[in-house]
C-alpha cells in the first residue's frame, strides 16, 4: 500500500508539471504573437478552466473587433504548436468607457484554428459565429 501511495504522488507531481508546462508554452506562443502587434499581456492574462482559454485584453474602444480577431488567431497560432485538446477559446476585450467596460466572445477551437491556419477568412470566421 505504502508503494502504491507513492507512486501516485510521483504521477501527480509529473502531471502536475506537464500541465503547468503546456501552460506557459501556450502563453509564451500568446504573448510573441501579439507583441509583434504592440500588445503585451501578463501571465494573469491568460487561463485555462475546464478546456476553455481564455485571453484578456486591455484595448481601445474603437477597434474591438480587429482585437478580438488578432485574440483569437493568436490563441490559435498558439494552439497550433500543441497537442493538448481544449474545447473553446474566449476572448475577453476591456476597454475605457465611462468607468470601464468588456466584451466577451467565445468561440469553438476548430473555428479558430481554422482562422489561424487560413482556412478561413475573418469574415467566415464571424459569420459562422453569428456575428
Amino acid at each position: 500500500m505504502k508503494i502504491k501511495f507513492k507512486f501516485v504522488v510521483i504521477l501527480f507531481i509529473l502531471l502536475s508539471t506537464i500541465s503547468a508546462r503546456e501552460g506557459d508554452l501556450l502563453f509564451n506562443a500568446i504573448e510573441s504573437h501579439l507583441s509583434k502587434y504592440r500588445y503585451s499581456i501578463n501571465e494573469r492574462d491568460v487561463s485555462i478552466i475546464d478546456g476553455i482559454i481564455r485571453l484578456e485584453i486591455t484595448a481601445r474602444r474603437t477597434n474591438i473587433k480587429s482585437q478580438q480577431l488578432l485574440g483569437f488567431y493568436s490563441v490559435g497560432s498558439a494552439l497550433n504548436k500543441t497537442s493538448t485538446p481544449f474545447r473553446e477559446v474566449q476572448i475577453i476585450i476591456h476597454y475605457e468607457l465611462r468607468g470601464g467596460r468588456e466584451v466577451i466572445m467565445t468561440a469553438p477551437v476548430e473555428l479558430t484554428l481554422a482562422l489561424s491556419q487560413g482556412k478561413l477568412s475573418s469574415k467566415q470566421f464571424f459569420d459562422k459565429l453569428g456575428i
